[in-house]
């Protein structure tokens, strides 16, 4: 092909995203030039040249309709280029009578050229009763954009078909080449199949925080979330059984549990939980929570807190005053994202654990379910941080009880050490050694276990560019009616990782979400390079 055939081709191609278009176009385009070629008609007094006139303007109905044999014409005519684009050496090798070459990609499908200058695979099944379409099906490359729109046009044509089946029927008239991965990109980058199945953002595990990593004083960096509700035995008789829930408080360096009972989903009772804990395990310092949007479904039996932390000035003023007061910074989580909470999210759930497992549907009386969660407490404050060691001569294994307690809430009590000679004993230097000597176990043996990531948590990075729009995934929708949204702003992490973005929705709003409940459209690129 020549220079400029190439050009006009390369345009012709790249004009046009929709194959049933394209051939539209070309079926006019032969049919005009079939009309310019015949010069013993008169032009002006022709219907079809006056009909070719009216295409140009707005009234296009009286223009006969493309017969079958025109479209036909034009789909030869557009794989005719598309060949001479990329097979011009097996066409040339065929012309001149030889064989392709061995380098050639066509090698092991015996090819010819048909009568109407089109190279179709010779193949092995030209003595069965197919249909010679079938049997000599026309050569494509994926690499030519004509391929990439023939499977677009299949694929909406087959109602969103399957790679398999997509592929299955291009091959009862085209023998695309590579085609394979072609239908594959095809499917993938269809939004109306990718909206039907989104795959969401997934990033590597970020470092853990500071106050993870640090070693504090217990429950001076601690994480709080409710859960609920329970029934207790009213104190009247006759009377139905109150609601209450369990406030759960969980230390950030040691992993140790603080579990309250409330009475309800008041800002006292919250703030009367929050001062039992200061005047129990210390003066907390920072204090993490969810964002509250779990809670704030209508239906949510915890739909209080949403309202309290969220909608409610005054409960949320009167809140944050006194955690002003107390030196005590709140810091939330981003909305509908509880894998940033995994710490307290873990406490919650083995607590509920140890309470469904105990009680059932058995309704304690508030003293009983008082008594019951101060055990359950000890239980999880007893579990071992470290892996317990086989040998019976080694340490006893650490626990958060070591870091509240100075030893296990399980341990026996301390021997009696008032006949022991005073040169041989400090009480106080002792009692600091073994503390230091807990805190000295805390990094070789805690730690150090924090530093894998989980297999998941090893992706590499993905990039989340602002102006991208992506499927916003929703609770209890099906994932065709998640909403779409635009990214207007990244909050990047201490390593350049965007795992919380801003994005904008149809309705104008600003929603904070993190990438996990994200996926990226596909990209509008070319399928011709899959």
């Amino acid at each position: 092909m020549t220079a400029a055939q190439t050009d006009f081709s390369e345009n012709l191609f790249a004009r046009y995203s929709m194959y049933g278009k394209l051939r539209r176009v070309v079926a006019f385009c032969i049919r005009y030039l079939q009309y310019l070629k015949d010069r013993s008609k008169q032009r002006k007094s022709d219907p079809l040249f006056t009909e070719l006139i009216v295409l140009q303007g707005d009234n296009i109905s009286s223009i006969p309709r493309l017969s079958t044999k025109e479209l036909q014409h034009a789909e030869q005519s557009l794989c005719c280029l598309s060949q001479r684009q990329i097979f011009t050496e097996e066409l040339n090798d065929l012309a001149n009578g030889e064989r392709v070459s061995k380098s050639s990609s066509l090698k092991w499908l015996n090819p010819f050229v048909d009568q109407y200058g089109i190279l179709r695979v010779g193949g092995r099944i030209g003595n069965s009763a197919l249909s010679d379409a079938i049997k000599h099906p026309i050569v494509l490359s994926s690499k030519h954009p004509l391929s990439a729109l023939l499977a677009s046009s299949y694929h909406l044509k087959l109602l969103h078909a399957v790679p398999q089946l997509l592929l299955a029927t291009l091959r009862q008239k085209f023998w695309i080449l590579g085609g394979r991965n072609l239908v594959k990109a095809v499917f993938h980058r269809c939004h109306t199949c990718f909206r039907s199945k989104p795959t969401l953002v997934q990033q590597s595990t970020a470092d853990l925080p500071v106050s993870r990593v640090s070693p504090t004083r217990p429950f001076s960096v601690c994480g709080v979330d409710y859960c609920g509700p329970f029934y207790v035995k009213s104190a009247v008789r006759n009377r139905g059984p109150t609601k209450v829930y369990v406030a759960i408080f969980v230390c950030f360096s040691t992993k140790a549990v603080h579990i309250e009972l409330v009475s309800d989903l008041s800002t006292p009772a919250f703030l009367a939980a929050l001062r039992r804990l200061v005047a129990r395990r210390g003066k907390v310092v920072e204090l993490h929570s969810d964002n509250a949007t779990a809670f704030k479904g209508a239906s949510h039996a915890l739909n209080r807190i949403y309202r309290m932390l969220k909608v409610e000035a005054v409960d949320r003023d009167q809140i944050f005053d006194w955690c002003s007061e107390n030196e005590i910074v709140w810091k939330f989580i981003p909305p509908r994202a509880p894998h940033f909470g995994g710490l307290w999210e873990a406490a919650v759930k083995s607590a509920k654990t140890h309470l469904l497992k105990t009680v059932g549907n058995v309704n304690l009386a508030y003293e009983d379910l008082l008594t019951l969660l101060a055990q359950v407490e000890m239980c999880l404050n007893s579990r071992p941080l470290t892996p317990i060691a086989e040998d019976p001569s080694d340490l006893e294994v650490l626990t958060p009880g070591h870091f509240l307690v100075g030893s296990s809430l399980q341990a026996v009590p301390d021997p009696n050490w008032k006949d022991t000679a005073d040169n041989r004993l400090d009480h106080w230097d002792l009692t600091q050694k073994r503390l230091q000597e807990i805190w000295s176990r805390w990094y070789p043996e805690y730690l150090q276990q924090l530093q894998s990531r989980a297999t998941k948590g090893c992706n590499p990075p993905v990039t989340v560019e602002v102006g991208a729009v992506v499927i916003i995934k929703e609770d209890n929708v099906p994932p065709a009616n998640w909403p779409l949204g635009k990214v207007v702003k990244l909050h990047p992490g201490k390593d350049g990782i965007v795992r919380v973005v801003t994005l904008r929705t149809a309705s104008a709003t600003e929603v904070i979400r993190p990438v996990a409940r994200i996926a990226l459209l596909p990209s509008a690129k070319s399928t011709s390079t899959a």
